[in-house]
């Protein structure tokens, strides 16, 4: 395995590159490629932030603090904004409210589009504006669709941390921290970007050349902002724990219960159903993966072990996660390269083939 994830790093010119990989709750394979890398190297996981906000949701759902259907204005009344643009350009109110199932699902209508002007001016006027000033802005612009008529990629993960502050009552960090992050010792990992140096960051370009760039994320908007869809610090070391906890069903490594069986099956079954997924913005997914909540979730099985049920992540800057909960098995693989589809496209899954290959034969 060690030689495999070798010669594609070496092959594409990845800087580093770390892979941890767990079977139940016990560690069976880690190797870091790079010069003085760990797997506690700090990564902006991007989008394997999402996951992380989904399973949050999940434990207000298992409480009663939240309900699918319920419209997310409830908890986050700068929602009761939202419009659309008719065919004349005229302001309408949807004919569907957004629900938490929209948001979950990424059909509520938004897109990921930041640099509107409401979230620009909002940025001159109020440079340390919060997660909810700018859900405010965010509804300034129409949305992209009625709620629950089409997928799209979007800002929904960031406007779910926000019904999650609503609901649970306290700043979405702060809930994260106290009911995932603490129990699983994640103890390197947060939302909170006032307290973060963003780590370094590689950028590669469409020829193949990678180089240092800038660190900042772009998706974080303000030092107060705190992203549910893009705003993790974390590190592969405590990642590997989250998506261990995730392969053990809701249990941490002390036999502790943090979230029910049936909840965490619910966020990993495929929730989209007839509505087109276009699966061109992520290159881990396809025609094999739908849609659940935050993750993709496999449909058939391949023919070297990955079996109906599989599901996981990816993030902007290389970051990927797969669960297998039928052998609870869980691979984390980190990088911090923006662009790399360029030099890694269907890479991930090659490390993934070769450690199945020598954990299945």
């Amino acid at each position: 395995i060690q030689k495999k994830i070798r010669e594609i790093c070496d092959f594409t010119g990845v800087p580093f590159c770390a892979v941890v990989c767990s079977k139940e709750n016990n560690e069976i394979f880690r190797y870091t490629y790079g010069a003085s890398v760990t797997c506690e190297e700090p990564l902006q996981m991007y989008s394997c932030s999402k996951p992380v906000t989904a399973i949050a949701a999940m434990m207000l759902l298992e409480r009663g603090l939240l309900h699918l259907n319920d419209e997310a204005e409830k908890y986050l009344p700068e929602l009761s904004g939202c419009f659309l643009l008719n065919e004349s350009g005229k302001k309408v109110s949807p004919k569907k409210k957004i629900t938490i199932r929209h948001l979950l699902t990424m059909t509520a209508g938004f897109t990921y589009d930041v640099d509107t002007e409401p979230i620009k001016k909002l940025q001159r006027d109020n440079p340390l504006a919060d997660l909810r000033k700018f859900i405010s802005a965010f509804v300034q612009s129409p949305l992209a669709f009625e709620p629950g008529a089409k997928f799209q990629y979007s800002l929904c993960y960031d406007v779910l941390a926000g019904v999650i502050e609503g609901a649970a009552e306290k700043k979405f960090s702060e809930f994260v921290k106290e009911n995932i992050f603490q129990p699983l010792e994640m103890y390197n990992s947060n939302f909170d970007n006032r307290k973060t140096n963003f780590p370094q960051m590689y950028q590669a370009e469409k020829n193949g050349k990678i180089s240092l760039v800038d660190g900042k994320n772009r998706l974080i908007l303000s030092k107060n902002y705190e992203s549910g869809g893009a705003g993790l610090i974390s590190t592969v070391e405590d990642y590997a724990k989250f998506s261990r906890f995730l392969a053990q069903g809701g249990v941490n490594v002390r036999g502790e219960r943090l979230l029910g069986e049936s909840y965490i099956k619910l966020m990993a079954s495929e929730q989209v159903g007839k509505i087109a997924v276009k699966n061109n913005f992520t290159c881990v997914q396809g025609d094999d993966y739908g849609y659940g909540f935050g993750v993709r979730v496999r449909k058939r099985a391949t023919d070297w072990g990955l079996p109906p049920g599989e599901y996981g992540w990816d993030g902007a800057a290389g970051s990927y996660h797969m669960i297998d909960p039928k052998n609870k098995i869980s691979i984390v693989i980190g990088m911090n390269i923006l662009g790399w589809p360029y030099v890694f496209t269907g890479r991930h899954l090659e490390i993934v083939y070769a450690i199945y290959k020598e954990l299945l034969q």
